[in-house]
């Protein structure tokens, strides 16, 4: 039996250190919580450690250490062939049949591949661990959503945006290999977690940033207004768009050359003859956010907007922030939404 483990880093690559002392193995000989019949090697043995502990496998190598001596390594070629072993049993990521559907044409692949695809596609980089997790926990739930109802996932949703991480190999020249290793150890450190409120299963309500609160929608309950405001030091937290009274006018198809703008409520802006929500002037105009500010000008009108994306839910770089304050992710899921409890498979 392996009394302890370790990750470590040796000459660049991930190594897991598996420990053991022969003073314990003598003495646990005359015990009844000896090392079953069926094992026999110390390969077979830290195999049924890494499945028993739920350890991740995003190492190179196995070193194990018999009374601080190394006595076995085990190569990731020759760990490879085990790793179906170790899992066939169980409901593991790697090993969750997925249907993805995109257009007219459906592609078979893993849960494990899908969401590092979710996860280079709707990420910024770099990205703290942590908070990598809290997205990927979010982005399994609404997978196994649609498995659960569909029988697949949609490549393109209003939630996220699937593509192929090998996609991703030419945009990322010089990082590809490192943020791939690091989204793969994100979804196996997490793998099989996923989140609930009031057993129902929680949607990736996700936003780039914030205006420095998050807002509910009044319909899902597990959302709440949540002060945010470290997002006011993003880049993108500020951008102002000026658009001519004649683009407004193409854009959002009104008839009179001589446009006025008025905010009606909190939910409603007046311009011209029209009336607009927030959410579809935001869309007809392609702005980053739907919380603006409009000033009249001779000319045409300008739009003042802060933060990136809906409002609702977790907000990526208050996610960041927060992880890189020593938050974990169950800690950052908290923080963003509430009633809410993680489950495994």
């Amino acid at each position: 039996m392996f009394l302890r483990y370790a990750y470590q880093k040796v000459n660049g690559k991930q190594v897991l250190f598996l420990y053991k002392t022969t003073k314990f193995e003598f003495a646990k000989e005359n015990t009844s919580t000896s090392i079953p019949d069926s094992i026999k090697t110390l390969e077979e043995e830290a195999i049924s450690y890494i499945q028993k502990k739920k350890l991740p496998t995003s190492f190179d190598s196995i070193y194990i250490l018999v009374d601080g001596n190394i006595v076995k390594t085990i190569s990731r070629e020759q760990f490879q062939i085990e790793e179906r072993k170790l899992y066939k049993n169980h409901k593991e990521d790697a090993y969750i049949k997925v249907l993805i559907q995109e257009k007219e044409k459906t592609k078979e692949s893993n849960l494990l591949t899908y969401l590092v695809g979710v996860l280079f596609t709707n990420c910024t980089f770099p990205m703290h661990k942590e908070a990598l997790k809290a997205l990927t926990i979010l982005y399994r739930t609404y997978a196994l959503e649609n498995l659960q109802k569909k029988g697949y996932i949609p490549a393109n949703n209003s939630f996220a945006i699937y593509r192929d991480p090998l996609f991703y190999k030419f945009t990322y020249l010089d990082s590809f290999y490192k943020i791939y290793n690091l989204l793969r150890e994100v979804v196996l450190e997490t793998q099989g977690l996923y989140l609930l409120s009031n057993g129902k299963p929680v949607k990736p309500y996700i936003h780039l940033v914030s205006s420095g609160y998050t807002n509910t929608n009044g319909k899902d309950t597990y959302l709440v207004c949540r002060e945010s405001l470290w997002d006011m030091k993003a880049e993108n937290y500020f951008q102002k768009f000026f658009f001519s009274y004649q683009e407004l006018q193409q854009k959002l198809h009104l008839e009179e050359e001589k446009i006025r703008i008025k905010l009606l409520n909190s939910t409603t802006y007046q311009i011209g003859k029209k009336q607009f929500s927030p959410k579809v002037l935001s869309y007809l105009l392609n702005l980053p956010s739907q919380n603006f500010t409009c000033i009249e000008e001779k000319e045409g009108i300008t739009f003042l907007c802060r933060g990136v994306g809906d409002n609702l839910g977790l907000s990526m770089f208050g996610a960041n922030y927060l992880a890189e304050q020593g938050l974990t992710y169950s800690q950052i899921l908290s923080y963003y939404f509430q009633n809410i409890l993680l489950y495994h498979l």
